[in-house]
């Protein structure tokens, strides 16, 4: 594995908290509502709140591009209404005395969900029973691809998400992230992408599909990737192109978690399972699996522990709902993790009682544990844990979204 020097960004937050903890500031805008303009308008000054109030740790971040914010006109059958509330935010930091540049992409809005029929769930995060060439497969209008060879499949849903990015422009420039970052490469530079949950399926395919190889990377000093908490959304050959571009380093010093262009994971974090090992895999175990089905002796197995009787056929029947085997036509199941760092939480996730219980954990294992784990204070509050939330379409869904593939 390659080994790299660590930057000093001028707080005391190692690379990796500090990485995460700028991730984590996409999502403050979370609760907001209004336009996709006004949305940011908001989101700016409070992004730029939190980056000053933390220099202690962060050392000194300036905001250079975005907020940016997306909002779906229609839900993924093309029906609905326009949202109010920011379905995918994106925004661009500087750090002089590293002289790197941050890219922060926002995880799942819960509020997306209950106020524009589910789009981040379903339309994103869910979105898996269709797979789409890479890069081939994602057109943006505000963003010229440079040409690549093809790298395996993602799903449509990291297809529609990555688009999205692409396709944001800057308030204040008009320019889009790619045409941002090329005024700004240089061979002292560094770029940092970076997400959690959906952030961090987006993350990956954002940066593979701008850096496509050698020739792409060589203005800049260097460009990491920074996937947490993150789904698999691509094949066999997502991953082989991902990682030919982007090697798995270690940072020196940074341990135990000091790694950049892997997946960091939690084992008893429900997201990462997905799309490789949710339900019914061998062997039953937590970094395998999920829930896995003993109705026979009236309890059913979850990551947790088991839930007896109604409470554990919920958590079945909830996963009957998203498993990939009513969502994935193709078979075997096409999806392969990322190159990836487990972890394993302290303390370890208590057993459930009640299906409350179970969704409890589930939300405290996908947000908590990674605070805990990196020793960075919570910044947001606990964000929608979407694999537990099947959108109300879930089972008619692929014929659905082949139609608008």
């Amino acid at each position: 594995m390659k080994v790299v020097q660590p930057l000093d960004t001028g707080g005391s937050f190692n690379n990796i908290q500090t990485a995460y903890q700028l991730s984590r500031f996409s999502g403050l805008g979370d609760n907001l509502t209004g336009t996709a303009s006004s949305i940011a308008q908001k989101l700016g000054p409070i992004i730029d709140d939190a980056l000053t109030k933390n220099i202690p740790s962060l050392g000194v971040w300036v905001r250079m591009w975005g907020p940016c914010v997306y909002q779906a006109s229609t839900d993924c059958s093309g029906k609905g209404r326009t949202s109010d509330v920011a379905d995918n935010v994106m925004y661009v930091a500087h750090n002089s005395q590293a002289n790197c540049f941050f890219v922060g992409i926002a995880g799942t809005n819960g509020n997306s969900d209950l106020k524009h029929n589910w789009y981040d769930t379903d339309c994103l995060d869910n979105n898996v029973s269709t797979l789409v060439p890479f890069p081939s497969g994602i057109t943006p209008t505000n963003s010229t691809r440079s040409g690549g060879p093809s790298a395996g499949n993602v799903s449509l849903g990291a297809a529609m998400g990555t688009t999205n990015l692409l396709n944001m422009q800057d308030p204040q420039s008009g320019r889009s992230l790619q045409s941002m970052l090329s005024l700004v490469q240089n061979s002292s530079a560094t770029l940092i992408i970076a997400g959690h949950s959906l952030g961090g399926s987006l993350c990956p395919t954002l940066a593979r599909w701008l850096f496509t190889g050698f020739n792409d990377l060589q203005p800049w000093k260097a460009v990491y990737v920074l996937p947490t908490a993150a789904p698999s959304t691509g094949d066999q050959g997502f991953v082989d192109g991902f990682s030919q571009v982007f090697p798995a380093t270690s940072i020196a010093g940074v341990s135990p978690y000091g790694y950049w262009n892997q997946v960091i994971w939690n084992e008893y974090d429900v997201v990462p399972h997905g799309w490789t090992n949710l339900m019914n895999v061998q062997p039953y175990t937590p970094q395998n699996d999920v829930v896995w089905d003993y109705i026979k002796n009236k309890s059913i197995q979850t990551l947790y522990g088991p839930l007896s009787g109604l409470w554990g056929v919920d958590a079945n029947l909830t996963y009957d709902a998203i498993h990939p085997k009513y969502l994935l036509p193709p078979s075997p199941n096409p999806y392969v993790r990322l190159p990836a760092q487990m972890f394993t939480p302290s303390p370890l996730p208590p057993q459930p009682s009640t299906f409350a219980d179970f969704m409890n954990i589930v939300g405290t294992q996908h947000i908590n544990a990674y605070d805990t784990y990196f020793g960075v204070p919570a910044t947001v509050a606990q964000t929608k844990v979407s694999l537990m939330s099947p959108g109300p379409d879930a089972k008619e869904r692929p014929a659905d979204m082949r139609s608008t593939a």
